[in-house]
């Protein structure tokens, strides 16, 4: 190599210094930018990963409010539902929980006596409530019909009380108090 030095001149190897300086200078802020620029894409890669995290827990956050507002809607459609079909409505009184009572003992084959009716307003749940008590005198699977026709009718009674002042013992027929509530508007 020092024979390739041999064939410059003074001039030729000042200017070869100057451009392996020049060089040596470039390649060192070249390397002092790529440390400082790979520093700068390492942080912002951390920014892209916080923020594409925070974008996934924002749309899984979205995703499960849409999901909640779903809901809600398909329970405001449930207590339409409700309200329509299971309850009575408040204009047609208390007849028409009467009539839906004679199909019941109609459909399960009983002659029901001493029917009274009880009213009563439920004002913190926005209900009225009617409960009517009878006796049922029968046999036990007529009283088993009874009962699985009242939990088979569409509309919304609840047994809220049995009675048995005969349970049927010793041949005799049984005999029970019932006490079915209905109820009207939510």
């Amino acid at each position: 190599m020092n024979v390739l030095f041999d064939l410059f001149n003074d001039k030729e190897r000042r200017t070869l210094g100057r451009l392996g300086l020049a060089a040596l200078l470039a390649l060192a802020v070249f390397l002092v930018l790529f440390t400082r620029i790979r520093g700068g894409l390492e942080k912002d890669r951390v920014a892209a990963v916080r923020l594409q995290d925070t974008y996934d827990r924002a749309a899984k956050a979205r995703d499960a409010a849409k999901s909640e507002w779903r809901r809600w809607e398909e329970a405001g459609r449930d207590l339409e539902e409700l309200r329509t079909g299971f309850f009575y409505d408040d204009a047609g009184g208390v007849q028409a929980l009467r009539l839906d009572l004679q199909k019941i003992f109609a459909l399960a084959g009983t002659t029901i006596t001493d029917l009274g009716y009880g009213y009563s307003e439920m004002e913190k749940e926005q209900v009225r409530k009617t409960v009517v008590t009878f006796t049922y005198t029968g046999s036990y699977a007529g009283l088993k019909k009874l009962l699985a026709v009242l939990e088979a009718f569409p509309k919304f009674l609840v047994i809220e009380k049995i009675d048995f002042p005969r349970t049927g013992s010793e041949g005799d027929l049984l005999s029970a108090k019932l006490a079915v509530a209905g109820y009207y508007g939510i």
